[in-house]
């Protein structure tokens, strides 16, 4: 189709060329409202969504910050109740020990005030063995109580005897010497009581099993008393008969 042609086809058709435009402006312009109808549509519903989610996002926020300060109550509550329970088994064990500690010394002035009758008049009450102040030492603590109803002074001497093993031999050793004391120091002479103490080491490669306490009792027919306690393990406290 040449120009003239073309121009004669325009002329010719130019009505229904310009509803034809029409139609496609028209049909475009439905489309761009449709388009902008379907974004709005979109975009409320994802505004509606986000909106839901924050809500609830901020619910849940609550409830964790609720339930951590709860967490937090609790276990404050927990270790406070830990504490007053460990301070009051503390208490509770304290008092205990003072009962007992009541006890055996309300126990050891009964023996003293209302001694039982025996032919020796001199009781072992008892014999201790502990730490010392300097590493490697002991020390011990032997308690005597006059059993004489007419209270005259309780007179004797003591030994006592470290008894163990040195070199897998059977082997003895002086306490009393090792605890520096002399010939005089092991006569006694008392009323009611006497507490006798010292401290002492081991001569290196001794083990030590059992100590032998022996009185001699001036004035009794029965002027021989003898007594063993048991080492203890741990070098600490009253060892046993």
């Amino acid at each position: 189709m040449n120009r003239v042609q073309l121009l004669f086809w325009l002329r010719s058709h130019w009505r229904q060329l310009l509803v034809t435009l029409g139609l496609l402006g028209l049909a475009w312009w439905a489309g761009q409202m449709f388009g902008n109808y379907y974004y709005l549509q979109q975009v409320n519903l994802l505004s509606s969504r986000l909106e839901e989610m924050q809500q609830r996002s901020n619910k849940l926020t609550t409830e964790l910050n609720e339930r951590l300060k709860q967490n937090d109550y609790l276990t404050a509550e927990l270790a406070v109740e830990k504490s007053a329970s460990q301070l009051l088994q503390k208490e509770l064990k304290s008092e205990q020990q003072k009962l007992f500690d009541n006890r055996k010394e309300l126990a050891f002035y009964q023996r003293i005030m209302s001694p039982e009758p025996q032919d020796s008049g001199v009781l072992i009450d008892s014999f201790t063995i502990s730490n010392g102040a300097a590493p490697g030492n002991y020390r011990f603590n032997l308690v005597l109580i006059q059993q004489d109803q007419q209270r005259k002074f309780a007179k004797g001497t003591l030994e006592l005897t470290v008894t163990g093993r040195q070199l897998d031999k059977k082997a003895s050793q002086d306490l009393l010497k090792l605890a520096g004391f002399g010939k005089s120091d092991k006569a006694y002479s008392f009323k009611y009581f006497q507490i006798i103490e010292g401290e002492f080491s081991l001569p290196e490669g001794f083990n030590a099993e059992k100590v032998e306490v022996q009185l001699k009792v001036a004035g009794s027919r029965n002027n021989r008393i003898e007594k063993s306690f048991f080492w203890p393990n741990n070098q600490s406290g009253e060892i046993l008969e």
